[in-house]
């Protein structure tokens, strides 16, 4: 009774281990991609103005207009007539700088959003360089500096993160294998027994792999519960801060962390179980 109530502790123990490790592992899964979600909305939310000439005429605009529709780089284009640009700075400002100056010196322009792909600083040289070439264009207006800057550091963060990501993924198999390494230590006797009354490899080694099986699927799901309850609390304390997934991405999370959990456990388990097979000979 009382090996067994032993054998049972170190099973928990281990199960307790490959939890926390796999929900550290999930925790920089999980902020790598809230990363890669910020960036992509980054990208997104980036506006590219192309300002017309005062003399700008209707079939210039429509041959704009028709360029622009035909771009690969433009997701959406929306024109903005000057007296347009007006309200809203004066909206802006809060006051009427028309009158001010006696006249409206904004010009007419076409607000763009980029397709995805198209917003590296390359990709945003060229097009700018060819919408200064349409005729009736003026000049083209986005704020390169910190778009610049603001992908430059997200792009920084990612590889920080996926340099953490794979160093933890590291320790973690190294951590698992030695406490996957000490649970089978405590039943050599057992391998040593099985192995003197003529059980072969494969049939000491299986009960054992059934077991880790079992335990990677528990440490898993309860390393996603655990992650779930630490996002779900993060927004809660820190609600400016948007780290939430969906739930096709948060379930793909978890599948990942269980899968994981199952091939490192029953992986080291197969091998620890033979090295005291070999032992035994």
């Amino acid at each position: 009774m009382a090996r067994r109530k032993g054998l049972t502790a170190d099973y928990s123990i281990a199960t307790v281990s490959v939890t926390l490790v796999l929900l550290l592992l999930g925790v920089v899964g999980y902020i790598l991609i809230n990363a890669y979600s910020s960036t992509s909305a980054v990208r997104s939310e980036l506006r590219f103005s192309v300002m017309l000439s005062d003399t700008v005429t209707s079939d210039q605009r429509n041959a704009i207009e028709k360029r622009m529709g035909m771009h690969p780089a433009i997701a959406t284009w929306r024109y903005i007539s000057a007296d347009e640009a007006a309200r809203d700075f004066q909206a802006y400002i809060g006051t009427d700088f028309v009158d001010f100056l006696g006249e409206n010196p904004l010009p007419a322009s076409y607000e763009l959003t980029l397709s995805p792909g198209y917003t590296d600083t390359p990709q945003l040289t060229a097009l700018e360089r060819e919408c200064n070439t349409w005729s009736g264009v003026e000049e083209v207006v986005y704020q390169q500096k910190i778009v610049e800057a603001v992908m430059r550091n997200l792009n920084r963060l990612n590889i920080i993160l996926l340099g953490l990501g794979g160093f933890l993924l590291i320790v973690t198999v190294m951590l698992i294998s030695n406490t996957l390494r000490l649970a089978v230590a405590s039943r050599r006797q057992a391998i040593a027994t099985m192995k003197l009354v003529g059980a072969t490899p494969a049939f000491i080694r299986r009960p054992f792999v059934l077991r880790s099986f079992t335990q990677g699927v528990v440490a898993g799901v309860l390393a996603s519960v655990l992650l779930y309850l630490f996002a779900d609390g993060l927004s809660e304390v820190m609600p400016d801060v948007k780290l939430m997934v969906d739930n096709e991405t948060f379930a793909l999370l978890a599948s990942a962390m269980i899968l994981v959990g199952v091939l490192i456990c029953t992986t080291f388990t197969a091998l620890a179980v033979n090295r005291y097979v070999r032992l035994t000979d």
